[in-house]
């Protein structure tokens, strides 16, 4: 029996932070982001893996306002280099939409999110970039009917886990405490499976690489990788999915042990798929 790995990647750059924006986070993404993701290219082809990145459309369009809002000009808003050079990526690398203007689907009225899906749409056209899947804002799951009528077949869902029913029964705070927790114990994530809602198919998620910013750095980069490898080795056994998902932004600090623990956990998938026990799979891959 094989199981899949999945990973999903969300590509915003300063457009993640529009509603609450840091100078600290602004100059960071102006100095690491595109080191970052070249860095995580290499790695994925040296291991000849596939990921899917959700970008945000307005990445594509020059935007001399907010170009002009910061002191590092259109850097951090504005990135069709960078995009171009993943979907050229020797290993191949899916496209998918992380919403046109990064709009939070839990918050935003129906004419405005019909609006910016249409306007994410055409600006994938424009481009030649695919658009089958979807990777919402902050993970506030909503208006699925939406997504349908625009053309989206996939979409990332929220992590499955204990530390969810936490969060759930005992509201935010507890939830991060437990997620803490659970990142620094040896426990396998879930190992997921797709869910269709019509024409829609539903990807449940399985472990974020935390970041090492503040109280996450509690969590040591080979407690993550261990528990990676041991959510793998379930998606093995079960033959369902593990799905790692994560910003370039979590690299932003301590950033040479981030990518070395992510080269690790690609490494040992690339070592399971070249045995046989594991299918390394897009997000649009799971459309049919």
């Amino acid at each position: 029996m094989s199981g899949c790995l999945c990973i999903s990647i969300d590509l915003e750059l300063a457009w993640g932070i529009w509603d609450k924006p840091s100078a600290a986070y602004h100059a960071r993404c102006a100095r690491h982001e595109l080191t970052i993701v070249e860095t995580l290219l290499s790695t994925f082809d040296r291991f000849d893996v596939s990921a899917t990145w959700a970008i945000v459309g307005r990445l594509l369009e020059l935007d001399r306002e907010a170009a002009g809002s910061t002191e590092h000009g259109d850097r951090i808003w504005y990135a069709p280099d960078l995009i171009e050079k993943i979907s050229r990526a020797p290993s191949h690398q899916e496209i998918g939409s992380h919403s046109h203007a990064h709009l939070y689907f839990g918050l935003t009225d129906r004419e405005r999110l019909r609006a910016d899906l249409a306007a994410a749409r055409a600006v994938h056209s424009r481009h030649g970039l695919a658009f089958d899947s979807f990777v919402f804002p902050r993970n506030q799951v909503a208006h699925l009917d939406l997504l349908e009528e625009a053309g989206i077949r996939v979409f990332r869902s929220v992590d499955e886990g204990w530390f969810i029913d936490v969060r759930d029964r005992l509201g935010t705070t507890a939830g991060r405490v437990a997620n803490l927790a659970d990142k620094m114990l040896p426990l396998p994530p879930r190992a997921v499976k797709p869910v269709r809602h019509g024409r829609l198919v539903e990807l449940p998620s399985s472990m974020l690489l935390l970041g090492r910013k503040g109280a996450r750095r509690v969590v040591h980069p080979q407690a993550m990788v261990l528990k990676a490898q041991l959510g793998l080795e379930r998606a093995r056994r079960t033959g369902d999915m593990f799905h790692l998902w994560f910003h370039p932004s979590n690299f932003y600090y301590d950033t040479e042990r981030q990518l070395a623990a992510l080269a690790s956990i690609v490494g040992k998938a690339a070592r399971m798929r070249d045995r046989g026990d594991l299918e390394i799979r897009t997000m649009g891959s799971f459309a049919a």
